[in-house]
Formats: structure tokens, C-alpha cells, sequence
């Protein structure tokens, strides 16, 4: 059975398209479990690669037992969009039964179920495409060229509308489903004019799991109250009420902004949502009260605003930089800041580059679920930072409680990178152990005095003097430690381990107190 090239060249520009479709989706659906690390993304990488070297070799084998049979070609990719659609479903299943792993394993073994299936089938399509455009062994190398450069069109063409407008806008779960009808349609038609039964069958298949999937909805506890869910350009996030278990000795109801299954802003429902449950919160605004009212701020990364709410209640003129902008909107309906705060969506690291502004204030409050961005850490991004910074200004970093040991590596790497750019740096550690506690970097030019702060969030105690709570950096090893550079982006593997420790802490947190059915 033969088919016209026109149509056999749109079909693999579909199969391309689908292709960057299906790796972003699965990198995506990765993270409320495994986070955003390097890690994940190697893994998402490599699988991909192994996913559709795999559909390469069974293709070929397939395609010379079948030579000429464009239905081969049918199924593989009626297949190939069962699986995309199946990918909601089973990821979540496979994360589940994963999530105790380590990350790399946890990781891969899940890819391995619920990516790799598609992409195996997709990987089929080239071959038997150019089976069955090749009658001439002279024009065999002319075929092949086109089909990989029309299915590698489609993949790039996907892959800037999936990163800049589809998921940002629709999320994750519908441009799986929606991408495998459309992968499915024209196979399933052509199916239905050669083998009726076969083409009814695939088509109830694709409608039946498609409608499951739309409609398949996570069962929560009673106290797990969601206001708000998506999916996006930082992949989950979610506004939730519940009670603060292992948090508060009291449990107390607090609303959490929980981006990737971690939580990053926790505030108590009393006073409108204004105050943080966390006593971590505190030390920010006491760091900061050293510097009069009316000094001006840039607050790299929102969060859910309590830092923004502090520093306006300090007196303090605000400037936020935020990369997603539904993390701006949810702040100000569900955690209830001030509407009118000056909020810039751009990544962080471009802003500082090209604001032409003076800061007596620069907070770094970057983390991304387990992941910090590590292009802002670097000597160069110090660099960028000073060029805005006031000469009296501060610094102030937000990071990992580790400091000790293979799991500290980061948190002194970023020390050691302040030290080499120049800044007096003091390291300021919160309440708690390592791995459930907070570093703050207090970076300046001109050494600060910390003897007389001035700031008290209610329900905490009083900080006056904050020296009490600075670590004593010149106990710090630092012999075999390397400062960061663009050059060398080497923090991501370096708190690997920590960010996996937070990581399976925060899933252990959920998981026991409330697991979704």
C-alpha cells in the first residue's frame, strides 16, 4: 500500500513535534516528585535518546519484514499516541512507587515506565518512512535526509511553542492528551477506509483514555484544602490549607504556596495571611533592619510575598523580579499582598543585568522546589549584582541549612565564592538542624554591625543581637573548595545530595500526613 509524500512528510513532522512534546511533558511531570535538578534533566536527556535509538533499530527490522505496508506505519503511531495520552496516568503511578529511591534511580526507572514507551514508537516512524518512500536505492540517502529534517523541523518548531506559550498557558496533562490525538487522527482515518474494525477499535481506545485522563482528579484528605492548582513554567504549583504538622507544636491551619511537592511559603491563617508560620522568616527582615526606611530593595523571586509584606511594613521601597507569573498572581489573591507592588516577570540573572537602578538591598530567594539557579551564584553574577548594588549595600542569599560534610560542599562553595568577589560575607543560620534549617549569606562591601537589629515578627521572639545566630566561618573547610564561575557551572552537582535530602523530606512530610489517592 503506498501513500503520497506529502503525506508521509506531514506525518513525520508530526511524529518530530510530538517527540519534544513528550520529553518536555515527562521532564515536567518529573518534577513535583524528583524536583528540577541537573540530574533530572540528564535523565529525561538520555532516555529520550535511548527511547528513540531503541524505535530507530525495531523500525528498521520492521520495516524491512513489512517493506512497502503503510500500515505498519498506522499502528506505530496510533500506538505511539496511546502511550503519550497513557503518560498522566502512569507517571503518577510510577512516581508513587518510586519515590522512596534515590533521585537518580527514582528518576530513571519512572522515565523508563511512562516516557520511554512513546517515545519508543515514535522513534519507529523515520525508518518506516523512508521504506516507504524509497524505491531507488540511488535516492535512499535523499529520503532519509528529508524525513529527519522535516520530523526535526516539527521538534523545533514544538519545542519553542511548548516552552513559550502551551505549557506556561495549558500546563502539561492536556498538551499530552491533546498532541496524541492529533499524532492519532490522520493514521486512524486512514485506517478506517482500508480496515474498519481495527480503525473503530483504535479510535474508542483514544477517546476512552483521553476522557480518563481529562477528567482523572487527585482524592485528598479532608484537611488538605486545594485552592489553587496548575502546571507551568516552574512546572506544579499549588495553594493549599492544611494543618502544620511537624511544623507548629500546636498543628495550627496554615495556607503554603507548594511548588514541585515543596513547600515555599507557609503563612497562618490569622491577620489575613500576613505572617509566616515559619520561623525561618524572621531573619530576613532582622538582617535587613539595620538599614533605615525608605531604602530601596530588589527581591529576586516572590514566592508567595511574605518577604515583599515584611519589607513594607519596615517602610522599605520594593522591587520583585519573578520568572512565572502565576506565582505573582496567586500572591496577591490567596496570600494577600499588596496588589500594587512593583512586580517584573524576567529571569532574575537578565534583570540585574540590565536595570539601570541603585539597590541599598539585594535578596536572593531563588529556590525553584529543591533547585537553586546557579547562574545567579557564580563570580560573574556577584559581579552584575555589585554593579547595582550601593556602596553600603548588602546582600542577602537565601540557601541550604547544610554546611558540614559532602552535603555542605554548596553552601561553602557559595561562601567561598562571595569571599573571592570581594564581599565581607557572614553566614547567618535559622533555628533547627541541617537539613530542616536555613543559610542566609549577608554579603557587603563595607563590613556590617549586627549588634542592634530591630525588627520582631509576631509570634517569634525578639532577635537583638544577630551575632548570636552567625555561624564561625573560620572553622569553615574551605581548602578543597572552588569558587563558582560561569564557566565552570558546578553548584548543581555539588548540592545534589542535599537537594535530595530536602527533597525526600518534604515527599516523606506529604506522603504521611496527606496522601493522595
Amino acid at each position: 500500500m503506498k501513500s503520497s509524500k506529502t503525506f508521509l512528510y506531514f506525518l513525520s513532522f508530526l511524529e518530530g513535534g510530538s517527540v519534544m512534546v513528550c520529553e518536555l511533558v515527562g521532564a515536567k511531570m518529573l518534577a513535583p516528585f524528583f524536583g528540577t535538578s541537573l540530574y533530572v534533566w540528564a535523565a529525561a536527556l538520555g532516555l529520550t535518546l535511548g527511547g528513540l535509538t531503541t524505535g530507530y533499530f525495531l523500525g528498521g527490522r520492521l520495516s524491512a519484514k513489512y517493506p512497502n505496508d503503510i500500515r505498519l506505519l498506522y499502528y506505530v503511531l496510533v500506538a505511539a499516541a496511546f502511550f503519550l495520552i497513557l503518560m498522566p496516568i502512569t507517571s503518577k503511578w510510577i512516581m508513587a512507587a518510586t519515590i522512596d529511591m534515590n533521585l537518580q534511580t527514582g528518576a530513571i526507572i519512572s522515565l523508563l515506565v511512562f516516557m520511554v514507551p512513546p517515545l519508543i514508537f515514535m522513534g519507529m516512524t523515520s525508518p518506516i518512512i523512508i521504506n516507504l518512500l524509497t524505491n531507488d536505492a540511488d535516492y535512499a540517502g535523499n529520503s532519509a535526509g528529508n524525513v529527519y529534517a522535516i520530523s526535526t523541523l516539527g521538534g523545533i518548531l514544538m519545542t519553542f511553542l511548548m516552552g513559550f506559550f502551551i505549557i506556561p498557558n495549558f500546563g502539561i496533562t492536556k498538551p499530552a492528551i491533546i498532541t496524541g490525538i492529533a499524532l492519532a487522527l490522520l493514521p486512524v482515518i486512514s485506517l478506517f477506509r482500508k480496515q474498519r474494525n481495527s480503525a473503530i477499535i483504535a479510535l474508542v481506545l483514544l477517546l476512552g483514555l483521553s476522557a480518563t485522563t481529562f477528567n482523572k482528579k487527585s482524592i485528598y484528605p479532608d484537611n488538605y484544602k486545594v485552592l489553587y492548582e496548575s502546571e507551568g513554567i516552574l512546572g506544579q504549583v499549588k495553594v493549599v490549607d492544611h494543618p502544620s504538622y511537624d511544623i507548629t507544636r500546636d498543628a495550627k491551619m496554615g495556607r503554603g504556596l507548594i511548588v514541585n511537592n515543596t513547600l515555599q511559603t507557609y503563612v497562618g491563617a490569622a491577620n489575613n495571611y500576613q505572617y509566616s508560620i515559619w520561623s525561618w522568616a524572621n531573619y530576613f527582615p532582622t538582617a535587613a533592619s539595620i538599614f533605615p526606611k525608605g531604602s530601596k530593595v530588589l527581591l529576586l523571586g516572590l514566592g508567595g510575598g511574605t518577604i515583599v509584606k515584611q519589607f513594607n511594613r519596615m517602610g522599605f521601597e520594593v522591587d520583585v523580579v519573578e520568572i512565572d507569573k502565576r506565582i505573582w498572581d496567586v500572591s496577591i489573591e490567596y496570600f494577600k499582598m499588596d496588589p500594587n507592588t512593583n512586580v517584573i516577570i524576567d529571569d532574575a540573572r537578565h534583570f540585574v543585568k540590565i536595570v539601570d537602578k541603585q539597590y541599598d538591598i539585594i535578596v536572593y530567594d531563588t529556590f525553584l522546589s529543591e533547585s537553586v539557579p546557579e547562574h545567579l551564584l557564580t563570580m560573574e553574577g556577584f559581579e552584575d549584582a555589585r554593579r547595582i548594588l550601593k556602596p553600603n549595600g548588602m546582600i542577602m542569599a537565601n540557601f541550604y541549612g547544610y554546611l558540614e560534610g559532602e552535603s555542605g560542599i554548596a553552601a561553602r562553595s557559595v561562601y567561598k565564592t562571595f569571599q573571592e568577589s570581594g564581599f565581607n560575607t557572614e553566614i547567618l543560620a535559622t533555628p533547627g538542624r541541617e537539613e530542616s534549617r536555613n543559610l542566609i549569606f549577608l554579603a557587603s562591601e563595607v563590613e556590617k554591625d549586627f549588634s542592634n537589629t530591630n525588627y520582631q515578627e509576631p509570634g517569634f521572639k525578639k532577635i537583638s543581637n544577630l551575632y548570636e545566630h552567625l555561624i564561625d566561618t573560620q572553622k569553615l573547610q574551605l581548602d578543597d573548595i572552588q569558587v563558582l564561575t560561569d564557566e565552570r557551572p558546578r553548584l548543581s552537582k555539588l548540592y545534589a545530595k542535599a537537594a535530595s535530602g530536602w527533597k525526600k523530606s518534604y515527599n516523606a512530610y506529604y506522603s504521611k500526613y496527606f496522601p493522595i489517592k
